[in-house]
């Protein structure tokens, strides 16, 4: 048996450069699975064609890894017979590199930091910002924000800080990047146990009854719906377990601020468990507006009644506090994400951050 090599810490790619590369290791189901259709299933917003076109082109290497046999690999190929244990590698343009022009870069906001130490960056997400660039918005990114912040301040020479966990585009708030790979790695194991405590406030149509509850309701895809990725409550004895606790924080005239806890952390919990209760979030294109209004809005602007019937432009929710393990000192921190000035008047909430 051929001795392994001791493998070399990665540390994370600039998303703010005009190349990405994806590492992905091919796992025990994937065995014997041919190399374009093992890319196209990994990374499906590309075609099967897209990805053999590029691997004739010396984009994609094949490495050991983790393979117990450290198996040569002959010419890279799209009919390829990948192995347990082996790792991808694929280097493509960035997104945004195909879109770049002559006209100037633009001027983004400076990103509102919230906390930073050597381990840990926590930066406010602006609402109406993707997370990470999409076709629909190849630029201004948060982790090309974060990323460009970072070379600035350190050089190309420092890996830049690496995502930790997601936000919805249209959510804004918290989140949280690791500086190293041992904080990642413990940010990651608290993620993975549901251990941070995650806080969000939300407003949500009409008027709660009770002061606080907890919604028991689990979730699953909705097929009924025409959009791929709306989720609904699942029937008894189906779907995933999903719990939120909810208090109030203000009562409005028709609208109520609700603090929201998930204990479970399935996709779009929050937004699917304030509907079933009656009272969907504010700005909800999907779960306020429906799957008309919502498939309008990839179409283009909205019209007026639309709108008005959503009563914000986005929806109307924030990561605001989170409350974990410092993955460095083990000491307990607490982070908060003041409200964005667009959700604070809707929620008569103060400006300054305060608990209102």
């Amino acid at each position: 048996m051929r001795p392994q090599q001791p493998k070399t810490r990665r540390g994370q790619r600039d998303l703010s450069l005009p190349f990405q590369e994806w590492r992905l290791e091919v796992g025990g189901p994937e065995h014997g699975a041919r190399l374009d259709g093992f890319l196209s299933g990994r990374l499906g917003w590309r075609s099967r064609t897209s990805f053999r076109r590029i691997i004739e082109e010396g984009r994609v290497r094949i490495l050991p890894f983790k393979d117990p046999q450290g198996a040569r690999v002959g010419r890279t190929r799209p009919g390829l017979r990948l192995r347990a244990g082996q790792e991808v590698v694929v280097r493509l343009a960035a997104l945004h590199a195909a879109c770049r022009s002559e006209a100037p870069v633009p001027a983004y906001e400076p990103l509102r930091v919230v906390f930073e130490d050597s381990c840990l960056l926590a930066v406010n997400k602006p609402p109406q910002v993707s997370v990470y660039a999409t076709r629909r918005h190849p630029k201004g990114s948060l982790i090309e924000r974060v990323h460009a912040r970072s070379r600035a301040l350190f050089g190309e020479s420092h890996d830049p800080p690496s995502l930790c966990h997601r936000l919805d585009r249209e959510t804004s708030g918290l989140v949280l990047f690791a500086k190293t790979p041992r904080a990642r790695a413990g940010i990651g194991r608290q993620l993975e146990d549901h251990r941070p405590v995650k806080t969000y406030l939300a407003l949500v149509r009409g008027q709660l009854r009770e002061t606080s509850g907890t919604i028991d309701l689990p979730i699953a895809n909705d097929t009924a719906s025409r959009v791929e990725l709306r989720q609904g409550v699942a029937r008894p004895g189906r779907g995933r377990s999903a719990i939120t606790d909810w208090r109030i924080r203000t009562r409005l005239d028709r609208h109520t601020l609700v603090e929201l806890r998930p204990r479970t952390g399935r996709q779009h919990q929050l937004r699917v468990h304030m509907a079933a209760l009656g009272h969907p979030i504010v700005g909800d294109k999907l779960y306020l507006g429906g799957d008309d209004l919502f498939l309008r809005s990839l179409a283009g602007p909205l019209e007026a009644s639309d709108r008005a019937r959503l009563g914000l432009e986005r929806q109307a929710l924030h990561a605001w506090r989170m409350e974990l393990v410092h993955p460095g000192s083990g000491d307990r921190l607490e982070v908060e994400a003041p409200l964005w000035e667009d959700l604070a008047v809707a929620a008569r909430w103060p400006l300054n951050g305060g608990d209102g």
